[in-house]
Order: structure tokens, then sequence, then C-alpha cells
């Protein structure tokens, strides 16, 4: 996109530049300044491709200003208009580096061949610079993924050669991605770019192979565990694919790099250990925080679990605390407070059927484009009294689910029955699910599920001849042990003994 600035101080004539401006289908942003000062001003504050200037204006004519623009931004490209009359200004103007002039009044056709002139060396410019971005860019990943598997010090004194080092110094922290299958070849033409509008954060994005990469950030003071779990969220929002992300102790100068990844690798063997857990870090904080100093990432995981379980009064307190920490200090960056902020936001729409009532997108825009904490604060609180109203709204409307879930849990209990599986069956979350069934009938589901069990276990002995081990089986035990066990402490004697009539927990001997 072109950046244009029309300077004339005739309103009608920029008025005609910029319709001329309009018919040109390439996109643009087009800016307008009276005189030569404020088009300086204007240029101090955006970064202007092309500048049309008039040459008589008052305060300061367009060779002054076309000959300061010029000491300022030498490679602004820069078209004057001039008069016949003016023709000794124009000339004059191109000792000042002026890319083309047009003569007034302006032939459109003229006009339209000057821009695409102009446009077409600004593009090529562009993929110049883009063309020597990527290979500089290719070349640090080269140089870095060897450095960071071998630590061979010849590796860094060719990287040396081509590179400046000193870039690799700024890294302070690392977060490696990994998936269960080849997504990261195909999706690293458009992954880092939309990482980086999901964390409006600077950072390295290295692609280690088709399913490991790493992000290397410059900021020491940030909770770096909080940024892995947006970056988590984000990733299980847009792809049908399984992550898990690691995050390395801080560190500084680039010579550490091997070891950080090695660090990143031991900490995703976690994930052997804890399938279920999607961020590992190094707990190499916890001990040094002051009491009642908690940290982000343990608030936000707390935040999580409360609108995972639908707890609005915890969802509450753990938001009003968070809201303490930041209204108490002054030492983070307004940017760090909205993303801190913006994931509250996003935990909320982690409830698909919420989402679909309101756009994440607009309101994480909202709390972007506050000036101060009140407001951001005001932003997050709304959406929690929305996705509040949203549960309770849910709540009149959960009857038919619930009666869905019973119904399969009474046809087939002797199937392997779970909280997600049943989530399924009715298109719910899992924590949402759990929420109303508890809230509808007064039992968690896995306690429905063993009183549906145990029922029809009662049944089968008191009207069939089959063996307690056949019994078990019935009605979805696999172990026979766990199954007596069960059934004693529902109902206060052993299967046999309950058959038998005695009703009472005395020794028995079980023939299975």
């Amino acid at each position: 996109m072109y950046r244009i600035l029309v300077v004339d101080d005739e309103r009608i004539e920029r008025e005609g530049i910029k319709f001329l401006l309009t018919e040109d289908k390439e996109e643009k942003t087009v800016f307008e300044a009276a005189d030569g000062r404020q088009a300086l001003n204007i240029m101090g504050k955006e970064d202007i491709d092309i500048l049309l200037t008039d040459v008589k204006m008052p305060h300061m004519d367009g060779l002054e200003l076309t000959r300061r623009a010029r000491e300022k931004y030498p490679d602004l490209k820069i078209i004057i208009f001039s008069g016949y009359g003016d023709f000794s200004f124009a000339q004059e103007a191109i000792h000042y580096g002026v890319t083309d002039y047009i003569l007034k009044p302006v032939d459109p056709e003229q006009f339209e061949e000057t821009m695409k002139k102009v446009e077409r060396d600004i593009a090529g410019k562009w993929n110049q610079e883009k063309q020597k971005s990527r290979e500089k860019d290719f070349l640090k990943q080269y140089f870095l993924q060897n450095y960071l598997y071998s630590g061979s010090e010849k590796v860094l004194e060719k990287a040396g050669e081509v590179l400046d080092l000193n870039e690799w110094n700024k890294w302070r922290c690392a977060v490696m991605i990994e998936t269960g299958t080849d997504f990261f070849d195909s999706a690293k033409d458009v992954l880092e770019e939309e990482i980086f509008k999901e964390l409006r954060r600077e950072f390295f994005y290295l692609n280690l192979n088709a399913r490991q990469s790493v992000l290397l950030f410059c900021d020491m003071y940030c909770d770096y565990t909080l940024v892995a779990n947006s970056i988590y969220l984000y990733l299980k929002r847009e792809y049908e694919v399984k992550f898990h992300l690691a995050v390395s102790s801080k560190f500084e100068g680039y010579q550490k790099l091997p070891s950080v990844m090695e660090q990143l690798e031991q900490l995703m063997e976690e994930k052997f250990y804890h399938p279920d857990t999607h961020v590992f870090t190094v707990e190499e904080e916890a001990g040094k925080a002051e009491p009642g100093d908690v940290q982000d990432s343990r608030l936000m995981q707390k935040i999580s679990e409360d609108v995972s379980r639908n707890d609005i009064p915890q969802l509450w307190n753990h938001f009003h605390c968070l809201s303490r920490k930041y209204q108490e200090s002054g030492q983070f960056s307004a940017m760090y407070i909205k993303f801190v902020f913006s994931n509250v936001i996003q935990e909320l729409f982690s409830e698909n059927r919420f989402g679909g009532e309101h756009k994440l997108e607009k309101e994480i825009e909202r709390l972007y484009n506050c000036s101060n904490i009140s407001q951001i604060l005001e932003v997050t609180e709304e959406n929690i009294k929305a996705y509040e109203a949203f549960l309770n709204r849910s709540m009149s409307e959960s009857r038919d689910e619930v009666a869905t879930v019973k119904n399969y849990i009474y046809e087939n209990y002797r199937e392997d029955l779970n909280l997600e599986t049943l989530a399924e069956k009715v298109y719910l979350s899992s924590g949402y699910l759990s929420f109303i069934f508890k809230k509808e009938t007064g039992m968690n589901l896995n306690r429905f599920i063993r009183v549906v069990r145990m029922e029809k276990a009662k049944e089968f002995l008191c009207t069939t001849n089959m063996k307690v081990a056949q019994v078990s089986e019935e009605v979805g035990f696999a172990n026979v042990s766990y199954f007596c066990r069960s059934f004693r402490e529902y109902y206060g004697s052993s299967p046999e003994s309950y058959r038998k009539g005695m009703g009472d927990d005395e020794e028995h001997s079980e023939k299975i």
C-alpha cells in the first residue's frame, strides 16, 4: 500500500489530485497539506512514499520543501506541479532530486502515466529489499539452527563473516512449539505473521523441522509462560492439530543458545508423562515471589480453569486479583497490560457457543484501543458479564441436552463412558456439560454414571442367575475387584451378600 502526501495551497487543486489518485486501483492512503511546513510535520509522523507538491505556496514553497524532504528522506519519491510560467522552478527542483514534474493544468493521462512509473520504481525497490531481507533471514536461520544443535565455535565464526551477531545478543527467552504431525513446513509462510498479529510483540521465528519451531523474544521483563499460553490458545482456535509448548528460562548472550535448546528439548519430554499439559516451563521463579504475589501465568491458569468449570464467582475473584496487581504497579507497559487482559477475554471465547454470539476480534480491538488501565478493565469486565449472562441464559436451554445425556447413559451404561465422549454427543464443551449437568441433577456426571451402573447391577443380581463377574462386565466394569469394591461402597454389602439377602458387610467368599 502506497502512502501519498499531496501539498497545495489551493484546496480545489488538492481535491482534484486526490480524485485522480482514486482512479488508480492500487491501494493507497492519501494525506494532504496546504504548505511546506504542514507537509514536513506530516512526514515527521507518517512514512510517506510519494510526495506530490506544488511549487508556489505561502510560508514554505515547493522548492524549499523538496530540498528539506530530500535531506531527511533520501528514498522519498517527489513529483512537483508547475505551470508553464514556473518551468524554471521545475528545472531547479531537478537538482534537489525530484523524481518527475507535471505541468499545470494537469493532464489526467500524463498524471496516470507518471504515477504508474513512480509506483513501479517503488515496487521494484520494495521487491529488492524483500529479496535482501529473505536472503539475510535464510542465512540467519541456517547458521542459527546449526549453532543451536552443534554449539560449534566454527559455525559462529562463519556466521560472523556475513551476519551481525550482535542481533543474536538481544534475545532473552525462547519458546518451542511442537506437534505430532508434519505441520510447520506447510504453515511457515503464514504462521509467523499470524502469531505476530496475535501477540503484538517482536520475536524471531525459526522453523527447525516439520514438527518443531522456536520463537526467540527480546524483552527481559515479561512473563513468557503467559505469552506461551496465548500462543497455544490461538493455535488451538485456528488449527485442528495438537500442540505442546516449552518455555525456556531467561538468558543473556547468544553463547547460551545451545544450552537453551537442550533445555527446551528436555521440557518437551514431559509431554510423555503429562499429555494433557500444553505449556511446559522451568519453575525457577516460583520460590522468589514475595508473599501474596501471584505470577500472571498462575492467575491465568486459574482463570482458564474457572472458565472450563463455568465457576463465575472464582472467575471474578481471580480477575480482581489480576486487576489489583496492575492498578497498584506502574512498572508495566501499556501494551503488556493490554496483552494480559486480552488473554482473559480469549479464555472466555474458548467456549465455542459464547464465541458464536460475540466477535472475539472486535473485543480484542476494543481493548487495544483503550488509552488507560480503567478502560482496559472496563472492557474486560463487560466481557465477563456477557459471559455470565450467556451461562445464565444457557441454563434455561440446557434441560434438553441433560435429558439426552441421561438417556444415552441409561441405554449405553455398558460402554466406556466419559465426559468428553458424552459432550460430543450433544455438541457441547466438556466443561460446559459438566456445569449444566451438575446444576440440573445435583450430582456430577461420573457419579451419575456410577449410580446408573449400580442400580443395573442390583437389578441383574436380583432377577438373573448371572455370576458376579458377568454382572460386572454387563454394567461396564472391566475389573471385577473394582466392581465389588464399588458395589460394597454404594450398598454396604458385597454383590454376593446382597443377592443372598443378607444386606450387611459380612465376610464372604465369592465364586466368580
